[in-house]
């Protein structure tokens, strides 16, 4: 992915395979390393900040967000999905904000795209369409994740990949644990999550990934005019169909 406001959810995440997909999240299959099922879905809390016009101190605006899987469905050994509201809608710069529909596509070989924007519609405009090629997507620029994740691990095209500075691509850092309390639909308990971040001299992002779960924290800063989003997951839903 490149740097677009997620995901600019995404936020999201990570493996030590079957086991941690297993303790994530007991019932689902080793295969669920990002539930992208028809009916899936991540209710967040946190808050946006945004720049007030002639103030130095921006306005706090508390939020409750939903991201969903609004269809997923399998061409020629890709699975896309379409979802609804990821966590990188709440930009409130224009002074709205509302859930858009992006496109997940994974891999067979377990990498995961995001598309945003006009070229998402463009993307879910060919979805039952028999004669559209999949051959050309998708494509690195969109490029935001690849399970199973490790420290040092980096997604994006090959200009982003030859940087030294880590810059302008998404870079894994080392697995660490988190305790999801009192989230609904996940069992209590400490999890393996890894944080996926993306920095660029204006802005940077970053979640924190779980396997069988998915972004379980999101976040969007500014370095400039006063821009933020923090998020962390208070509800999960595992859907039932198989795309």
């Amino acid at each position: 992915m490149p740097r677009k406001r997620i995901v600019p959810f995404l936020a999201c995440s990570i493996l030590a395979f079957s086991f941690f997909v297993l303790i994530a999240f007991g019932q689902n299959k080793a295969g669920d390393d990002f539930p992208l099922t028809q009916g899936t879905y991540w209710v967040y809390q946190g808050f946006v900040r945004s720049a007030v016009k002639g103030a130095d101190v921006g306005k706090t605006t508390r939020v409750t967000w939903k991201t969903e899987v609004a269809r997923a469905i399998r061409r020629n050994g890709l699975t896309i999905a379409v979802v609804k509201g990821m966590p990188g809608d709440l930009d409130w710069s224009e002074g709205t904000v509302a859930p858009k529909l992006s496109a997940i596509i994974r891999s067979r070989d377990a990498k995961f795209y995001l598309i945003e924007k006009d070229e998402a519609k463009s993307v879910i405009a060919q979805i039952d369409n028999p004669r559209y090629s999949w051959n050309e997507l998708p494509i690195d620029d969109d490029w935001f994740l690849e399970l199973p994740l490790a420290q040092g691990k980096k997604f994006c095209d090959p200009a982003g990949m030859q940087r030294e500075d880590g810059e302008y691509c998404w870079v894994t850092g080392a697995g660490h644990a988190i305790a999801l309390v009192n989230v609904k639909g996940i069992p209590p308990g400490k999890q393996v999550a890894y944080r996926v971040e993306f920095r660029t001299n204006p802005d940077d992002m970053e979640f924190d990934f779980v396997p069988g779960i998915g972004m379980v924290t999101y976040e969007y800063h500014h370095h400039g005019t006063i821009a933020d989003t923090e998020l962390h997951l208070i509800e999960f839903h595992a859907g039932n169909s198989t795309p």
